[in-house]
């Protein structure tokens, strides 16, 4: 059989549209759906979710394919476009905005990339403010021409299914300080507004004869928990954003019951492409869950779609090889408080290429791991897809210690961001949580320490970080200072990974931890 989970009819005594409790249950209605979400714009995880999408969509014709945001990321324009064309043809039911949607000039990259969607793109949440003029970035021409709207209706074999979607409610907090500008015209609902809006909708397609309603998000799990909790008539909501893996289906973690006593399945895959899922669902008459399946299955071991690398390469050029990696160096979990040998690989790419003293990071920007072996351009692309300008600001000793420290008390905070990674700099985490024996250290050798218990607001430095650092996130606040820019570097930070590693001349290159940032037992 394929339920993993069972759940008794005549579970709640609540009433939904269109429903009499006394009346016989009967007409039960099954679907499919298979979903995705942070691909993080992977071009050969994509490759191979067309692979699992043409085999779901011929044993499953009236399933649904669903991807939850943050498809595509950065700035390379041509490389997002050429995601949005696999999108189609994976024949994508809809979609939601993530935050990295908006990588790519904001909102108005968002509509750009939208002219090339034969899906839907969903978001309730995300509205134009009442003084903004929404044509001059063109998302009403997505709106008009169906590619974007709140919510949208099915019809499966005589049922009629619901769809709404979903951008983050932290939208602006995820974006790089260069994407920033192009959302200037729009606002996202917060949670609280966001649950407001999402009742008025259910009741609209209520009216219109759907009872059962499905939620395409960008939100993450906390904000995905509290709707399933606190929005009535909502059935699955496949989530993505805070990066969770759901496998089965577990009371209390992605299964839950409604406002109505309703079952409410939460679904995530993960990250970066690793994984994908599928959904079975069983419900009654009147839309109500009455058996379900859940289950992540891996996306590494599956074949690659030919017909989309053959398109990549018409849109992106064939790959070219650019060095050779001695053994592998794998990334790690943005949240670790150490020293990342391939996030400080990246730092030293910074510092040489800018005329920078030192350099900020984090480990978020590196998306994936660098296999033994040849590495081409397009490697790197998926490496860290961000394409994030680069910019050498003038800050203090104070600035630098400051944010040293608070990244690590944010990472325990959010987790999220992790110890900063740099080059031209060397720091001890102390046992207290605080950096200590913080080392400037010189292009030639030359070792100067800063005083990071009383550190001066008189001494100052050029330090180079990219976009996304400069957008302030959670523990990077004192970064968001764009007053203090002394000049943008000219290539951006994927262009200079690109030209560091050519930079060896095919020698092997060895990336391994040198102990700029080390803690204290």
């Amino acid at each position: 059989m394929f339920i993993n989970n069972y759940f008794n009819k005549y579970h709640t005594s609540a009433t939904r549209f269109g429903q009499n409790n006394n009346t016989q249950q009967s007409d039960e209605f099954r679907q499919k759906t298979l979903y995705g979400n942070d691909f993080h714009g992977h071009l050969k995880a994509f490759r191979k979710f067309k692979t699992v999408s043409d085999v779901f969509k011929k044993e499953n014709p009236t399933g649904d394919v669903i991807l939850s945001g943050d498809e595509w990321v950065g700035a390379n324009k041509e490389k997002n476009i050429a995601i949005v064309k696999i999108m189609n043809m994976c024949n994508i039911t809809a979609a939601a905005p993530g935050n990295h949607n908006m990588d790519y000039k904001g909102a108005a990259g968002l509509s750009e990339m939208l002219d090339f969607a034969k899906f839907k793109t969903l978001a309730l949440n995300l509205v134009p403010k009442d003084n903004s003029q929404i044509a001059s970035y063109s998302l009403k021409d997505d709106v008009d021409a169906g590619r974007l709207a709140s919510s949208m209706i099915v019809e499966e074999n005589g049922k009629k299914i619901g769809y709404i979607g979903l951008a983050p409610c932290d939208l602006f907090s995820r974006l790089s300080s260069q994407s920033q500008e192009g959302t200037k015209d729009i606002r996202i609902l917060n949670i609280k507004e966001t649950e407001e809006a999402l009742k008025k909708e259910v009741e609209k397609l209520e009216k219109q004869g759907v009872n059962i309603i499905k939620l395409v998000s960008h939100v993450g799990k906390d904000a995905a928990v509290a709707i399933a909790q606190n929005v009535a008539g909502i059935d699955v909501i496949n989530d993505g954003h805070s990066h969770d893996t759901f496998d089965g289906l577990v009371q209390g973690q992605n299964l839950f019951k409604s406002p109505r006593g309703e079952w409410v399945i939460i679904t995530q895959a993960g990250k970066n492409g690793h994984s994908y899922g599928e959904l079975d669902v069983v419900y009654d008459k009147y839309g109500r869950i009455i058996k379900a399946k859940n289950e992540l299955k891996s996306l590494d071991d599956k074949p690659e779609n030919l017909a989309v690398k053959t398109m990549e390469d018409i849109s992106l050029g064939a790959p070219e090889e650019i060095g050779v990696i001695a053994q592998e160096v794998k990334s790690k979990p943005e949240t670790v408080l150490e020293e990342s040998p391939i996030s400080a690989f990246l730092s030293d790419a910074y510092l040489k290429y800018s005329d920078a003293d030192l350099v900020l990071n984090n480990m978020g920007g590196i998306r994936a791991s660098l296999p033994a072996g040849p590495v081409t351009d397009r490697d790197i692309m998926d490496l860290m897809p961000f394409y994030n300008d680069v910019n050498v600001y003038k800050l203090s000793e104070k600035d630098i210690i400051d944010v040293l420290n608070s990244a690590i008390q944010a990472t325990a905070k959010y987790h999220r961001t992790g110890a900063l990674q740099v080059a031209g700099l060397r720091y001890v985490i102390g046992r207290d949580d605080k950096v200590k024996d913080v080392v400037l250290v010189k292009k030639d050798g030359t070792q100067v320490p800063l005083n990071a218990q009383n550190p001066s607001n008189d001494k100052f430095f050029k330090v180079a970080y990219n976009t996304f650092v400069a957008g302030g996130s959670e523990g990077l606040e004192t970064l968001a200072c764009p007053e203090k820019i002394i000049h943008k570097c000219e290539k951006n930070e994927t262009q200079m990974l690109i030209d560091y590693i050519k930079s060896f001349n095919g020698k092997p290159i060895t990336i391994k931890a040198d102990g700029r940032i080390t803690k204290e037992n």
